[in-house]
Order: structure tokens, then sequence, then C-alpha cells
């Protein structure tokens, strides 16, 4: 969600008193908020609350025009941060059940705004169709008549209230980062693509050559792709691959233009392929990563599931290739996530059964 929000700012990063106002006021709202035997007004923290997701909005996010999907991103954004803070500020539990479901749904939300519809199914059904029910079935069997003790206040608010915001700071600054580099690269990317285009359009190796630089020089085509590429060390390896071939050709020879172009179109096509891995954050090669709940994100592509022609043995954007994921794959976190539920759900009843 705070990707969503705040992933859309353009320029530097920002500064301090930016990024910490807004979640001053949050912490501010949260924290009275929060239940305790003598409870501040109501009224002062959803104003409070009300104040920082205006300053958020104003701070961190450009103007836009507004169309149907931005009114609905905002819509949805919003929803979800004030059905969030009710969940953590309610003294009912089932109450705080239904706006985790409100979260989801909001989520969700989202997710079709971003074009994923299968995720956005998939988060429905398997939250707020199933989850969420089952907290509710827990709670409704374990929870005694009328609130404990425990649901008219809260254990340290204070601590937990600077804990929560100093970790959703941190995110929001990382983001922020993210965000900043990302719109520099994606400048860079489209300059680099424009003029790899104009110079495979030119009709003779020498235009080409004049169009690319000298050699060795930091202007030099191949050498800002090998410079931008860094990050992704497959994409660098084919950028380091063109700029070789593109050295080794005959410029005398016949089909000198027609090789030319062709690794002029490898630049551009690894271009695009930097442009929507753009926000991703690489990870380290040697990074000890486990691969007990699945493969390990350190893995190369080309030792993933695949068939003797290192293709997807069924579609990528098939459902039956995503659920042959989730029962070999990851098999692990599936099976522990439906032994969690279970688990809650014996224990509430042999909670239930217990009571005279």
């Amino acid at each position: 969600m705070a990707y969503c929000l705040f992933s859309a700012a353009t320029g530097p990063a920002a500064e301090g008193w930016v990024l910490g106002l807004p979640l001053l006021a949050g912490a501010a709202a949260i924290y009275m908020l929060l239940p305790r035997p003598r409870p501040y007004p109501v009224l002062w923290g959803a104003v409070l609350g009300l104040a920082a997701l205006v300053v958020a909005g104003v701070l961190l996010t450009p103007s836009s025009v507004f169309s149907p999907e931005t009114i609905l991103f905002w819509f949805f954004s919003a929803l979800a941060i004030v059905a969030g803070a009710i969940l953590v500020t309610q003294h009912n539990p089932a109450r705080a059940a239904l706006a985790f479901a409100m979260v989801v749904l909001c989520t969700c939300g989202l997710f079709l705004l971003l074009a994923a519809p299968f995720l956005m199914a998939a988060t429905l059904i398997v939250y707020a169709g199933a989850i969420i029910v089952t907290f509710l079935f827990v709670i409704m069997l374990a929870a005694h008549s009328g609130l404990s003790d425990a649901d008219d206040r809260s254990r340290e608010p204070l601590l937990t209230t600077l804990a929560g915001f100093l970790l959703l700071g941190a995110l929001l600054f990382v983001l922020q980062y993210y965000a900043s580099r990302s719109t520099e690269n994606m400048r860079e990317i489209d300059k680099l693509l424009a003029r790899a285009q104009e110079t495979a359009a030119q009709d003779s190796r020498a235009d080409m050559e004049e169009k690319i630089g000298k050699p060795g020089d930091d202007e030099e085509l191949f050498n800002q792709f090998n410079k931008l590429l860094r990050a992704w060390k497959d994409l660098h390896q084919r950028s380091e691959q063109a700029a070789i071939a593109w050295s080794n050709i005959d410029r005398n020879a016949p089909d000198a233009v027609a090789k030319s172009r062709e690794q002029l179109k490898e630049l551009v096509a690894l271009g695009e392929s930097a442009q929507h891995r753009l926000g991703w954050l690489p990870t380290a090669v040697d990074a000890p990563f486990s691969n007990l709940s699945g493969p390990s994100p350190t893995a190369a592509f080309e030792n993933l599931r695949r068939d003797e022609q290192k293709r997807p043995r069924m579609p990528a954007d098939n459902a039956a290739y995503l659920g042959r994921a989730l029962f070999s794959d990851f098999l692990l976190p599936v099976e522990l996530a439906g032994l969690l539920l279970l688990t809650a759900t014996v224990g509430a009843i042999a909670i239930a059964f217990r009571r005279s």
C-alpha cells in the first residue's frame, strides 16, 4: 500500500521534514485512537488522521490530471488506510476483523487497477473469503461474553506507535529513493533507445559509427548501455557481447550494415527489457538465501522448472501453471499456512468446550 501511494513521487528523495510531517501527524492520530481506560476524544484523533492523509497527498505525490483511474486509485488507497487505522484501534476484535476485510477489498481494487485480475481474485478468495472468515469463527468460539480488560487498554501504546511509524518511515524513504532513481533511469533509457534507433536507421556503417561515438569514450553508445545495465547481470552480459560483436564486424564487408543493425536492435531489445525491470531491487548473485520454501531468489532463470527447450511447460499466464508452482516449488509455505489455520480452529474449539 505504501508503494502504491508514494511511488508516483518525482524528483530527488523527499527531504526529512516532507516525509516526517505526515508521519508525525499519523502517529499522533493512532496514539490518540488506541484503546486505553481513559481514552482521548475520538474526534481529535480523526482530525489528526485526516490532516495526515491530506498532508501526505499534497507533499509526497505529484499533481496529475484527474481521470477515472486516478479517482479510483485515491479512493481505494484512502479507504484502505482508514480501514487499517480502524483495525488497530478497535476494542471489538470482530469489528477489527471486518476492518481487515475492508483493507483486503481495497487492496484487491488496486490490483485490478494494475491489470492483475487473477491476483485480485485470488486475494479476495483466500483472504476475505477464507482467512477472515476463519478469524471470525475462532473469535466467536473462543471469546467470552463481553469485552475483557485487555480490550480496554493497549500495552505500551507510545512505544508501539513509535516503532510502527519508524518502520513505515524507513519503508517510505527507501521507496521514495528507488522511485526517484527509477524515474532518472527511465529518462536515460529513453534517450539511449532513441539514439540506438536513430543510429540503426542510418544507411552506411560510417554514419552509424559517427552516431555511436568514439570507441572507449564514456559517451559511446555501447559503453552507456553497459553502465546502465550493470544492475542486471544477464542484460549486462548480453550488452557486452553486442559491443564485442559490433567491434568485430568488418566495415568493408557487403553485409556490414545488416550485421550492424542486428547489434543495434539487440541494444534496443536490452533497453526495453530494462524498462520492464525498473523498480526491481537487484539481488546479489552470491547472497545466501534459503531454498527450503521454494526456489532461491538468486536462482538462475534457466534453473527454474522448465522443459528441455527452457520454456514453461504451460503458458505463464495460465492459472494451472501458478497452481503447479504452488504445489511443487512452494508446497511447504502453502501447507504451513493451512496447518496454522487448522491449529487455530482446533484450539478455539478446545477452549470453547472447556468453559462451563
